[in-house]
């Protein structure tokens, strides 16, 4: 029989799951600061390359999972009202010079880096992340950082809990507790939303780096 991955990932969140609760130590995303670039370029080539993805075709064919995990991802979709063919957002791992750039600055380990081009009409529905799996004996040491390549627009949202994180700008970076906190986006705007995800295990130049980045609150790439 298969399960829920919604409900298999509740059991090992320490989230509240209170619709009308809102803890600051939980609903929340943390902004680490700014990266001052002028992405607009890098937009345009990144929502080009980029192509509809499934919660199935979402990742990288080196990076597969199990099948059962597809699965029950999928059952998920049907039980709510959405197809298993439901786009999600437009996906690409084609890195332009300055995303690899933004790579290098956090250095992770396992470090895996995808572009989310999320467009009118798209939505990715409520999840609680999986990503134990870069290193399952020490998931702590696990971090996931998004940085915002297009200024937010009305139509965008993003969810983390009972938390509605809105009126970025392109270059703010945030991280959010990845192991705990259900979170989802969708794009009921105009315009393509576009941000760069990286994921991997902390290393002691990332801490650096996100450290300095915290105390000065911005990094200029064009001068770096």
């Amino acid at each position: 029989m298969i399960k829920s991955s919604w409900e298999e990932t509740k059991k090992l969140s320490k989230y509240h799951f209170d619709n009308f609760k809102n803890d600051n130590q939980q609903d929340k995303v943390d902004v680490l600061g700014k990266l001052t670039y002028d992405f607009k370029d890098d937009v345009a080539k990144i929502i080009k390359s980029s192509k509809p993805s499934t919660w199935r075709t979402r990742g990288e064919h080196s990076n597969a999972r199990s099948s059962i995990e597809y699965d029950t991802e999928e059952y998920d979709l049907e039980n709510t009202g959405y197809s298993k063919n439901h786009i999600v957002s437009n996906l690409t791992y084609e890195m332009t010079p300055v995303c690899n750039r933004i790579g290098e600055l956090f250095n992770f380990d396992k470090m895996s880096k995808r572009l989310h081009v999320q467009l009118p009409g798209q939505v990715w529905n409520l999840h609680i992340d999986k990503l134990q799996k870069y290193n399952p004996d020490y998931p702590e040491t696990v971090m996931r950082v998004m940085i915002q390549l297009t200024d937010w627009e009305q139509g965008h949202f993003w969810s983390y809990g009972n938390f509605m994180y809105k009126q970025w700008r392109a270059g703010e970076v945030t991280t959010f507790d990845w192991q705990n906190i259900p979170h989802s986006t969708a794009n009921a705007g105009h315009n393509p939303r576009v941000t760069l995800q990286i994921t991997g295990i902390m290393t002691d130049q990332s801490k650096e780096f996100i450290n300095r980045l915290k105390r000065f609150q911005k990094y200029d790439l064009t001068f770096d």
